[in-house]
């Protein structure tokens, strides 16, 4: 088989062929080969095909979308995934292994041919990629182990990167700044795990290496649900290496208004122990405005601007926090009540014998309040959640909501608990 050819991977010769004949109908010259699961790893190792059109059928394992992008000269080679009928949680499973586009047999030949042709062009464009790519490499722009753009060129490719998506009006695009801490507190060689981080997101994001064992991300067509499934998937890759923390929001504003903000907060963010932060485009703008008028840029806010949002975070949360506690000292037989404000963490907690539930505050060091809802019993599954709130919408309401489902959630793990003890 030739390099640039389309393969088909199907166990069914029928489908194989019927594929192989809508090809023909829209190019003739594409030299077509079709292979089963069990030949195609050993194909694949020996050229490079134009594209694969992959077949599944219920008795077919999607690992094997997994197996090709294991191959290294195959990273780029665009995989159509093709089902009988559309099966949602299969086809999520083949886009994160990295198929690029699918499509069901009982669709229009119309469509079908459509989705074909757009994978050709995107082939050729690949290959363009990957000639400007060993330019690039040749120049030390890209790290020619990882393919990731080195630490001394980033902030000139994210600033292009940037402008082509605010011009071009690119919906959805999103850029993630990433702090991995070893797991040990020494020196983490951030090049040894670049492979694993470059295997995370899609062959046409843009990947480059930041200070401080950083990495940036930008994620194309990808918006708030696609960051968080990137951050699923890059602390699984790096589980066991490092702890993953991530900073994320969408580009409508250039770099240099964007990065400063993610990489200020990440800190407050490592303290609290919140994984992934989501910045919106009034987090974006409130975070300029504080360092605009923060006379020690080295510092996240003066300690003025510090003592004003304890000030006021300890007037909203006083009152609450001792209203509840009066409210169900009389409510509650036998349980114990506490609650304490401080500049670093405050809490409010309900306890009776083995069971607690109890909302951690962290004083916000930028301008993001971040809180743990915890509970736990015996008999039960413990619960951990965490929730980030801009400082401006943490207000009374919203304090009084979420102490409202701890009081629930307490209430019901009480009765859980009684109800097994009396069984």
């Amino acid at each position: 088989m030739k390099n640039g050819s389309i393969l088909i991977i199907s166990n069914n010769q029928d489908i194989g062929k019927q594929i192989s004949e809508k090809i023909k109908l829209l190019r003739e010259c594409d030299k077509i080969k079709c292979v089963s699961f069990l030949e195609a790893i050993s194909v694949l190792n020996s050229c490079q095909p134009g594209i694969i059109i992959l077949y599944w059928s219920k008795t077919d394992s999607v690992n094997i979308v997994r197996e090709i992008r294991g191959i290294k000269a195959l990273d780029k080679v665009p995989i159509i995934f093709v089902m009988d009928n559309l099966i949602e949680e299969i086809l999520f499973c083949a886009f994160d292994y990295g198929i690029d586009e699918f499509f069901c047999l009982n669709e229009p030949d119309s469509v079908i041919l459509m989705r074909i042709f757009l994978s050709l062009q995107k082939s050729i464009l690949y290959k363009k990629i990957d000639t400007n790519d060993e330019i690039l490499t040749a120049a030390n722009i890209i790290d020619k182990k990882t393919g990731i753009y080195t630490s001394d060129y980033s902030s000139i490719v994210m600033k292009h990167f940037f402008n082509k998506s605010l011009e071009e009006n690119l919906e959805d695009t999103i850029f993630m700044y990433v702090r991995l801490l070893p797991l040990d507190k020494k020196y983490l060689n951030i090049t040894k795990v670049g492979s694993l981080i470059k295997s995370v997101p899609r062959s046409n994001d843009i990947i480059a290496y930041s200070e401080n064992t950083g990495v940036y991300i930008l994620l194309y067509n990808c918006g708030l649900i696609g960051a968080k499934s990137v951050t699923q998937r890059l602390q699984k890759a790096l589980n066991g290496i490092c702890e993953v923390y991530i900073n994320a929001a969408e580009v409508t504003a250039p770099y240099d208004e964007i990065q400063p903000v993610l990489q200020r907060g990440i800190n407050e963010q490592i303290i609290a122990k919140n994984e992934f932060n989501y910045f919106y485009e009034s987090d974006i703008k409130d975070a300029n405005e504080y360092m605009k008028t923060d006379k020690a840029p080295k510092k996240i806010i003066t300690k003025e601007k510090k003592q004003e949002i304890f000030n006021k975070f300890e007037k909203t949360v006083v009152p609450i926090f001792y209203h509840f506690q009066t409210v169900y000292n009389n409510t509650f037989d036998n349980v114990d009540i506490k609650f304490d404000i401080s500049e670093e963490k405050s809490f409010f907690s309900f306890s009776k014998g083995n069971t607690e539930s109890k909302i951690t505050i962290t004083l916000p060091e930028y301008i993001k309040v971040s809180l743990e809802v915890s509970h736990c019993s015996e008999g039960s599954l413990p619960s951990v959640k965490k929730l980030s709130y801009n400082i401006q919408e943490f207000n009374e309401e919203l304090l009084t909501s979420i102490l409202k489902n701890l009081v629930n959630e307490f209430s019901e793990r009480i009765s859980h608990t009684t109800l097994s003890q009396t069984e």
